[in-house]
């Protein structure tokens, strides 16, 4: 094949890097055993949450900004919450009264005693077997209703839960740490159950996301490390790497595999979304070699 073969106008961003793989595969197969093999993806934060709440209800309360930065479990947003306050309120006051059921619980010891005793003097006919009985049987009265009154406590402090549970939906809480991207709801809007309200994402850590044939890809193990080149304006920014996925799954429609490499960005200086390349030296690239560096001397 001759080397100068060209790719055609790519259509499509998407398209062009995957038709771009596969010309490069093809210039590293025909060229020399040192040519290299190129993977070329985007890059993605490690993690971007679009955030909703189960319900809907009217915004009351926002205690972020875009930009800000939250921790795990800070509230994000509440919807109100008048009535479900309420009714936490309500379900607690009714687990907290045991009046009656300490009651029972005395009253049940009582005839517990008086059974006993009866029991005792049956033996020396100072009371009749017909007295016994009734004692017995006012007994068992007390603990069946004894049993229905712990049940309902049982059933009072699911109740209370659900009910705190029902509370806890209307607010929104960071699910893990992050900066909050955008925000679509202000104080005072409606919110429908499962709108994303929130876009929250974390670019302490980037995913470099790209595509190789499946022939490339069977050479690629996770560990592997690499340098990602990354364009920007004035220059390119070069970042080490390491190789988190290799999809185990080969895509249908265009024969390629999707390959994951994450490179740490503490410093946020690379901002998600911007494309980039990372050369691998195709000799080097089989089961078990590291990667080759780039052919530049770009230090990250």
């Amino acid at each position: 094949m001759s080397n100068d073969i060209k790719p055609r106008t790519w259509r499509r961003a998407g398209v062009g890097l995957r038709m771009r793989a596969v010309w490069l595969l093809l210039m590293a197969l025909a060229g020399p055993a040192s040519a290299q093999l190129v993977i070329s993806g985007i890059t993605r934060a490690r993690l971007d949450l679009k955030l909703s709440l189960p319900v809907a209800g009217r915004v009351e309360q926002l205690t972020v900004n875009e930009g800000d930065q939250v921790r795990k479990g800070d509230v994000i947003l509440s919807l109100d919450k008048t009535l479900e306050a309420l009714e936490v309120d309500r379900r607690k006051l009714l687990l907290d009264d045991v009046s009656k059921l300490g009651e029972l619980r005395q009253r049940e010891a009582v005839l517990r005693d008086q059974v006993a005793n009866a029991r005792s003097l049956l033996a020396t006919q100072l009371v009749s077997r017909k007295q016994v009985e009734d004692e017995e049987m006012v007994h068992r009265d007390v603990l069946a209703q004894l049993g229905g009154l712990e049940m309902a406590k049982k059933r009072e402090r699911v109740e209370y839960e659900l009910a705190q549970e029902a509370l806890a939906r209307r607010i929104l809480r960071a699910p893990a740490d992050g900066t909050i991207a955008k925000i679509n709801f202000r104080v005072g809007e409606s919110l429908a159950a499962n709108d994303a309200a929130v876009s929250l994402v974390d670019t302490t850590k980037v995913r470099f996301v790209g595509n190789l044939p499946a022939t490339a890809a069977a050479r690629l193990n996770v560990g592997m490390t690499g340098r990602v080149a990354l364009a920007r304006e004035g220059g390119e920014m070069v970042r080490q790497a390491r190789i988190s996925f290799v999809s185990p799954l080969t895509d249908a429609a265009s024969g390629l595999v999707e390959v994951i490499a994450e490179f740490d960005n503490a410093d946020k200086s690379v901002r998600p979304g911007i494309a980039g390349q990372m050369p691998i030296q195709w000799s080097a690239a089989r089961a078990g070699a590291p990667m080759a560096r780039l052919a530049s001397d770009a230090k990250p």
